[in-house]
C-alpha cells in the first residue's frame, strides 16, 4: 500500500468580502486541485453548496483507491487573530463528507464508487457550505483552514 500526503489547501476568507483561493497544487500526478476563483461568506444567506473548485485524480492503481481528506482546523474556517470560527460542511462530487471535526483523515471516495481509469483519472468538483446562523455574529477578517487530500493506492 502506498500513502501520498499530496496536498495541502489554505482558505482565507474575510466575512463580507470575497477571497482568493491559492494556486493549484500539482502533487506526484497523482492529484491537482484547481480551487475556484474567489469565495464570499454571506451574512444574510450563509454559503450553500459553494463552489471551492475541483480535484483531478489520477491513480495507477490496478487494485482501486481510497481519496481520504483531513482538516487541520477540524471543519472550520479560524479567524486569523480572533478566537471565532466559522463551521463548514464539505462535499466532494457531490457527497458529504463525515464530519471534520475530529482532524482525523475522512474517507471521501474509493475507486468502488467512482472509476478514474488511468492515465486520465477523473475531475470531481469540491464544494462548501456555512450557515448563516454560524457567519453572524462573527467579527470580520480573514479566516482560514488547511485541508490535506489523501489518495492511497490499494
Amino acid at each position: 500500500m502506498r500513502n501520498y500526503d499530496l496536498f495541502k489547501w489554505f482558505a482565507p476568507a474575510a466575512l463580507g468580502l470575497s477571497m482568493l483561493c491559492p494556486a493549484a497544487a500539482l502533487a506526484l500526478e497523482i492529484i491537482d486541485y484547481t480551487p475556484s476563483s474567489s469565495f464570499t461568506l454571506s451574512l444574510s444567506a450563509g454559503n450553500p453548496n459553494q463552489d471551492f473548485g475541483t480535484v483531478h485524480i489520477q491513480s495507477d492503481s490496478a487494485n482501486g483507491w481510497v481519496l481520504r481528506v483531513r482538516s487541520i482546523q477540524r471543519g472550520k474556517l479560524s479567524h486569523s487573530t480572533h478566537p471565532s470560527a466559522v463551521p463548514y460542511t464539505l462535499t466532494v462530487d457531490g457527497l458529504q463528507v463525515s464530519s471534520l471535526a475530529s482532524g482525523d483523515d475522512v474517507q471521501v471516495q474509493t475507486a468502488s464508487t467512482l472509476t478514474c481509469p488511468p492515465p486520465t483519472g477523473c475531475t470531481l468538483p469540491v464544494r462548501a457550505t456555512a450557515l448563516a446562523s454560524d457567519i453572524a455574529g462573527k467579527p470580520a477578517g480573514s479566516y482560514s483552514d488547511t485541508l490535506v487530500f489523501t489518495l492511497i493506492n490499494q
